[in-house]
């Protein structure tokens, strides 16, 4: 059976049982981190990666765990049946399928037309790393520079470990306390998958793998729940967001550090951004969702 059949045929249902926890999972996420932990926040502050936020108490979303996610999927919270949310105008790095090195010219393109059209005005620009590194090290290559939001994920060669971002405040100091959320938040994932796997009895072959990813899903939150909760010792973080005029991005994209930096016309507000940040460990080609990301 293909992976599209696969998504196609039981993802609706792993939806299903996934929903039944949602709301409980909510409340319990305003209990323990308060509502900027919440999945609802998350998807607000960076659209293009609410299916990665929403893929933790959503498991129809597993089609998307690995990669970069659609930008125009918002999650509201419990009750987004009101909600207004234009879709972005301006998306910021390589959507899947896309070719790193394309990618990596069209960047250094961008970051030429953004000397040429900015007039010395600041602009958004996504900076991605070479590497994962730790808040020290992000704090020394960022530091001179308004950081609006990191980027970060426990890397792993065997676990699905999700893309979180951490709203700044201009500066890195507070990504530290940003991290801890998200530690608290994959806890409380890693708990509600458990519960799901605890209460799971399949009968066909279809059902003993929708266990199965369900119980891969909580290993994966385990995981960067015990991580994240060490930020000094965490090298989880691979890009950020930042607000500069072009004379900064010049010097930032000569760093050895830094892959790319690929900025948005001047013009364009934040809440007008959708950002999908390239992973270090892509080298060829961004890859296309699948289950648990393996297309």
């Amino acid at each position: 059976m293909s992976l599209r059949s696969l998504d196609e045929s039981w993802l609706p249902r792993l939806a299903g049982r996934a929903h039944r926890w949602r709301h409980s999972t909510y409340a319990t996420a305003q209990s323990i981190g308060g509502p900027r932990s919440a999945p609802g926040h998350a998807a607000r502050a960076e659209p293009a990666l609410a299916g990665s936020i929403a893929a933790v108490v959503i498991a129809a979303l597993l089609v998307a765990i690995f990669g970069p996610h659609d930008p125009y999927d918002h999650d509201a919270g419990p009750d987004n049946s009101n909600a207004s949310i234009a879709p972005p105008q301006q998306t910021l790095g390589a959507p899947p399928g896309t070719s790193i090195t394309t990618y990596l010219t069209s960047a250094a393109f961008d970051l030429r037309h953004f000397a040429e059209v900015s007039h010395g005005k600041p602009g958004y620009a996504l900076v991605s790393l070479n590497r994962y590194v730790t808040p020290a090290e992000a704090t020394r290559l960022f530091a001179g520079v308004s950081v609006t939001r990191a980027y970060v994920r426990v890397p792993s060669p065997t676990l699905p470990t999700s893309i979180y971002p951490v709203s700044l405040l201009g500066t890195l100091g507070n990504l530290g306390d940003g991290m801890l959320s998200q530690s608290r938040f994959a806890g409380l994932n890693a708990k509600t998958y458990a519960q799901i796997v605890a209460g799971f009895h399949p009968k066909t072959d279809r059902e003993k793998l929708e266990k199965r990813l369900y119980a891969k899903l909580a290993e994966a939150a385990a995981y960067e729940s015990s991580v994240l909760a060490r930020p000094p010792s965490c090298g989880c973080v691979f890009a950020v967001l930042v607000h500069a005029d072009y004379l900064h991005l010049a010097e930032l994209a000569t760093t050895p550090e830094v892959r790319a930096v690929d900025p948005a016309p001047p013009a364009i507000s934040l809440d007008q951004l959708s950002v999908l940040p390239l992973r270090p460990d892509f080298t060829t080609v961004v890859p296309r969702p699948g289950v648990l990301g393996v297309g």
